[in-house]
């Protein structure tokens, strides 16, 4: 989550020196639509994946799952864990085989210049491999943690990870 964010902050800082450099000095920095594109919102996007996961924080509906018992509730919540980890799974598999392609040949493209696109398909592998991590590892961890008082595991954890 760190580091995207610190991902975000320096793309705020690029493109207002871009803006900054077109507007007072009428020559725009080089390739900046390209780098934001294709490194920076990669990165905002998959890399805190995994934190959100072991958060609690990704969108879901609950509002069937919450009146289930507790033996039940755990079931579904498990299915569920693995489909998802399934679909990583499936997910890393493809992203791995882009990746090593796009490396292989050195992928690139032509902005104001021509510039390597290739390393920011690895961004994508390492966030979804991290994301498969961390719903494997809240997974086991709802089997596993003790319940609260309302027979449930707790929703998140306390102090962060």
């Amino acid at each position: 989550m760190a580091i995207s964010g610190l991902v975000l902050l320096l793309m705020m800082f690029l493109v207002s020196a871009d803006v900054f450099a077109a507007t007072f000095l009428g020559k725009p920095l080089q390739n900046v639509i390209e780098i934001v594109a294709y490194y920076m919102m990669v990165g905002i996007v998959f890399l805190p994946l995994g934190s959100a996961e072991l958060r609690d924080e990704h969108i879901k509906t609950d509002i069937f799952t919450q009146i289930l018992p507790r033996k039940l509730w755990l079931v579904t919540q498990t299915l569920v864990g693995l489909a998802g980890a399934g679909m990583l799974g499936l997910l890393l598999y493809v992203s791995f085989d882009k990746a090593v392609q796009a490396t292989t040949r050195g992928e690139m493209m032509m902005g104001t210049t021509m510039i390597d696109i290739w390393p920011s398909r690895w961004i994508v592998v390492f966030g979804i491999a991290f994301f498969l991590i961390c719903l494997i590892f809240a997974t086991a961890r709802q089997l596993f943690q003790a319940p609260e008082p309302d027979g449930r595991p707790a929703d998140r954890i306390e102090g962060g990870l």
